[in-house]
Formats: C-alpha cells, structure tokens, sequence
C-alpha cells in the first residue's frame, strides 16, 4: 500500500496561490468593466502607452536613488550596486503589496536585505526609517498642495468633499512623521530594546526573520545623530516627490493616450487623494480601495467615468500587477545571491 506523505509548501507556492486567489477576486468584482475596457483599449495610442511604462519604470529608479542617497549618509553606498538596488525596489513593492501593513513588511525586507550585506542593524534601521519619514514628508507636501489649490481653483460641494479628503491627507501624514520621529528618540529606542528583551516571543518574532534590532548599538553610539533631519535628507526627498510624479504622469499619458486631455495638476491632485485612501486600506495593495478612490476623484474633476474606468485599470496594471512576477523573480534571485554573499565572506 503507497504511503503518502505531506510536502510543506514553499513560501515561493503560498505567494504564488495568494497572487492567484486576488486576481480571480479583481477579475470578479471588475468583469464588466474589463469587458469594456478590451473595447476601450483599441483605442489607445502605443506611443503613449509605451511612454507610460517608461514612467513607471522610472519610479523604481527614483525608489533605488533613494537607497543610494541614504545609503551614502553612512558611508555605504559602495557596498551595494545600484543594479541591486533596483532590484530591491521591485521586491520592496512586491511585498508590500502582498503583505499589507502600511507599509512596513516592505521596509522589513529592506532591512533584512541590507543586514544580509554585512550593514549593520544601526545603519540598515536608520535607512529604512529615513526613507519611510522622507515618503510621507513627500505625500505630507503634495497633500498640502492640492488642499490649497482646491480652495482658490474649485468651488462647490465636490470640492468640499475633495478638501476634506486632503485635510485628513494632510493629518495623517504629519502624525506618521511625527510618530516617526518619536520612535527613533534614544529613550524610545532603549524602551523598546527593553521590551523586546523581556517578551521572549519578540526575540523568537526577530530571529525567525533573520533581524539584528540594534539594541547594543543605541547605547554606544550618538543615536540621535543616525536620523538626519536635516539638509541631508533633501535629495531623498526630492526623489519620493519624484516618485508621485511619475504616477501622476504615467495617469496624465493614459489619458493622453484616449485623447482625454487633462491639466497635469489635476493628474497629480488626483493620485494625491488615491494615496490618501489607500493609505488607510486593509488589503493587498489597497486592491478595490484604490481602484475605487481612483476612479471617485478623477470622475470628480470632470473626466468622463468610462474613461476614468479603463485609465484606472491600466494604471493598476502598470504599477501593481506588471511588477508582480519581477519582484517575486528578484527576490528569489537576491535570495541566491546573498546565500553566496553568505558563503563567500
């Protein structure tokens, strides 16, 4: 009689199957509207399609400057190519969109990435704190923008609904640095190496991942010299605003590309008050969340919704679905990488 054994599934399987049981939901709750966009579609110029993949293409550039630049605060900037750093990018993306938690699982692999390089946990936190301070400083800016531009450019209800929306953008960006930058006191920091000493599970949780949480470095080095508030941080700025841009442009093009012709600030308003939403969201990538703000906000400023509908959808195309498989081939690419990196040193 064959004996039949269980084989745990790889993590490569889990992710795979979960991407699967995602696109099958989108597919349902969006049936119509692809059919229609299959019809739409034909009407799209390549040229300005082809332009849109381009921008998207640069945001990942942009992800990867920033790395570069906060890694070349620390000196360490030489370890790791911007090649790899590109990469990065994509599997930051691809994790966080498959792992919601605002953000965070992303950054988490950014960390273990950079300590799997032989960065230490001071330096590996500092970078991913940083970047995250500088990503909702960059949003905290646009949301700013778009709350004043609303009130001296559109008047009415719409509006109000809109102003409201930036408002709470505007909120919400200001306490997640503001939390930020009390996290990364020295007293916090001792507080929670502190805990993370005391609950055993918090110590399991760490090593499971592979984390180094830089407990004994806090108290031997000038911790509050390790977040850079300051002129330092301009150039990753500039990038993470860089990076809504792009959207905005890859938004700009698509509808450029329907002869839908729109003011580029309206674009950038637009992508502004999707963020905002799918800031708060709870699934994968802010999936329905953000497809559905999208296509409120810009149905809001006038576009014809069948429009909206299709650019919405070939947005989340381009930034969401496309980079999918890329960021999960990276990642198991980089995986052999720094087991070789492992062996080697």
């Amino acid at each position: 009689m064959p004996q039949y054994y269980f084989k745990k599934p790889s993590i490569t399987n889990i992710i795979f199957y979960f991407l699967l049981i995602i696109l099958v939901v989108f597919v349902l709750f969006h049936f119509t509207e692809l059919k229609d966009t299959l019809i739409v579609f034909k009407q799209m110029k390549p040229v300005w399609f082809i332009f849109a993949i381009i921008a998207q293409i640069f945001t990942y550039v942009f992800v990867a400057n920033i790395y570069h630049d906060l890694l070349n605060l620390y000196h360490k900037k030489s370890l790791i190519s911007p090649r790899e750093l590109f990469d990065v990018s994509l599997i930051t993306l691809f994790i966080s969109q498959i792992i919601p938690f605002g953000g965070f699982s992303g950054q988490g692999y950014l960390v273990y990435f950079l300590q799997k390089r032989k960065i230490s946990a001071h330096i590996s936190f500092s970078v991913a704190v940083l970047e995250t301070f500088t990503y909702h400083f960059a949003h905290l800016i646009f949301s700013i923008f778009t709350f004043f531009y609303l009130i001296i450019i559109f008047k009415g209800l719409v509006s109000g609904l809109l102003l409201l929306v930036a408002l709470f953008g505007i909120i919400l960006f200001v306490f997640a640095d503001y939390l930020i930058l009390m996290l990364t006191r020295k007293k916090t920091m001792i507080s929670l190496s502190g805990k993370i000493e005391k609950h055993k599970w918090l110590n399991r949780l760490f090593n499971k991942v592979k984390l180094q949480f830089p407990e004994k470095e806090i108290l031997t080095k000038g911790w509050e010299d390790v977040w850079r508030i300051n002129r330092s941080l301009l150039q990753p700025l500039f990038w993470q605003l860089m990076i809504i841009v792009a959207d905005a442009g890859t938004v700009f093009l698509l509808f450029n590309g329907f002869n839908v012709k729109i003011n580029f600030l309206v674009a950038l308003m637009g992508m502004t008050l999707t963020k905002i939403i799918s800031m708060v969201s709870v699934s994968p990538g802010a999936l329905v969340f953000f497809e559905g703000a999208m296509v409120l906000f810009y149905t809001a400023f006038g576009i014809p919704p069948h429009f909206v509908i299709v650019v919405t959808l070939l947005f989340r195309g381009l930034s969401f679905w496309l980079p999918m498989p890329f960021g999960l081939y990276f990642y198991k690419h980089l995986a052999k990488v720094n087991n070789n990196f492992d062996t080697k040193t």
